[in-house]
């Protein structure tokens, strides 16, 4: 079975440490751990987006 990056255990760690450094108050390196963090979500949605146009053969 093909694991995709999405599924990758490290991604999901990711996503769990997102979320919880948004929901509490933060020190200055959580801060900068989170605006980390919020570049590399943004990094994969235009990742899956142009995967997903490429499928559907936008140009």
């Amino acid at each position: 079975m093909e694991i995709h990056w999405i599924d990758s255990p490290q991604y999901q760690a990711n996503r769990r440490e997102l979320a919880d450094l948004c929901g509490r108050a933060r020190s200055a390196v959580e801060d900068q751990r989170l605006a980390e963090l919020k570049a590399r979500v943004r990094e994969w949605a235009r990742l899956n987006q142009a995967a997903e146009d490429f499928v559907n053969g936008a140009p």
